[in-house]
């Protein structure tokens, strides 16, 4: 079968396995909008999922073409690093809370709020809102606490103080448990936690996992000399393993992109800032250093500027190069209904995954044509035209 583009997919800080992401993908090829390209035509078709090894699964999609033209075939690989989330998930409350904690104090001695500030404040508010919220709870109880214990009667025995003291703090732990979980800041707080051991290198396996990733997609790039495309796509913290993952197979093969398919990187919703602000991530800001001097390189970003979870306002690179470089918000306001958008806005979550799932109107977001459609992400996103005087 003559493939037409090859593609890797890295989910972002999500424990969930490669079945709900292939189920995922499956929803955008049977909801398409209105409009959308080869939406009037034959559906496109995405086969089963095949497992490939521990670390990577795959399945084949096939984008039908009119007057009678042979269907456009791409081969969507997962790379899978869902167990390394799982064994950071599976942590003890104590030590989430850890992580977090260590996230707010080291970024104030390595400056990483001063960057965030400088490089936009309204991602500066979003960052700081877990522990934002998280104080002005703590204070809430312990007014609360502090008004109870001077309503006690003086008869009462001396440990009855301690015994408020006891409840209050019970109570507002109980309290924020469903609080954070209802403002969504229980996984921000873990996404956080997460982003600051990455950017440290305290992450088991992980550096190992992205070399393997790109020794994969370097495999494609000969096996698959034919093909129009090789792209490589991260959701989230997903995004920084996938230009992780692109550096490093271009360090190891310069020559890709300049022979054989061209070599493009598709990030969405990215938090690449909520590493590569430290001081520690020196690696990642070497590895985004060379991938913008790549020449070959095409590299979009789709990032909302609503999303909580996401740098929307902050490149996911450092500086422009040589590399074609464009970022882009996916107007979600545009191609959602309204009522679903504003519901999307009160969960989070949701919103940082809408990325990936199908839209109810057409727009020039289109996951499922950017990774299977007929053009390259080069062709969808050309240079903009030089201004003349």
């Amino acid at each position: 079968m003559h493939l037409h583009r090859r593609v890797f997919f890295i989910a972002g800080f999500d424990p969930k396995t490669p079945r709900y992401y292939h189920h995922l993908y499956r929803a955008l090829a049977r909801h398409r909008p209105p409009g959308a390209q080869g939406a009037g035509g034959a559906p496109v078709e995405v086969g089963p999922r095949r497992h490939l090894s521990d670390w990577a699964d795959e399945w084949d999609v096939h984008w039908p073409r009119d007057g009678g033209r042979p269907a456009l075939h791409t081969r969507y690989t997962l790379l899978r690093w869902d167990d390394i989330v799982r064994a950071h998930w599976a942590r003890s409350v104590r030590t989430v809370w850890r992580d977090h904690w260590l996230f707010y104090v080291d970024g104030f001695l390595q400056g990483f709020f001063g960057r965030v500030w400088r490089g936009s404040r309204e991602n500066w508010m979003f960052v700081t809102f877990p522990l934002a919220v998280l104080c002005a709870w703590t204070l809430l109880w312990a007014v609360l606490a502090g008004g109870a214990i001077g309503m006690l009667p003086a008869a009462w025995p001396a440990v009855a103080p301690a015994g408020v003291g006891l409840a209050a703090v019970a109570g507002g732990a109980w309290s924020w448990a469903h609080l954070s979980h209802r403002l969504g800041t229980d996984w921000l707080t873990r996404l956080y936690g997460f982003s600051h051991a990455q950017a440290q290198g305290r992450i088991g396996g992980l550096d190992a996992r992205i070399d393997a990733m790109a020794a994969l997609i370097l495999q494609a790039a000969q096996e698959s000399p034919e093909a129009s495309e090789l792209l490589v796509v991260g959701h989230s913290t997903g995004a920084t393993l996938a230009a992780s993952a692109v550096a490093r197979a271009l360090a190891q093969s310069p020559s890709l992109g300049r022979q054989g398919p061209q070599i493009a990187l598709l990030t969405l919703g990215h938090c690449t800032p909520l590493v590569y602000f430290f001081r520690t991530a020196q690696p990642l800001r070497d590895e985004l250093d060379a991938l913008t001097a790549h020449e070959q390189l095409v590299w979009v970003d789709y990032t909302a500027p609503a999303d909580w979870a996401a740098c929307g306002r902050i490149t996911p690179w450092l500086r422009p190069g040589r590399a074609l470089l464009h970022r882009l918000s996916p107007r979600f306001p545009k191609i959602l209904d309204p009522a679903r958008y504003r519901a999307l806005r009160r969960n989070r979550l949701a919103l940082h995954m809408q990325y990936l799932k199908p839209a109810d109107r057409a727009g020039r977001y289109d996951l499922l044509a950017l990774t299977a459609g007929p053009q390259t992400l080069r062709e969808a996103h050309p240079p903009a035209p030089e201004a003349h005087p």
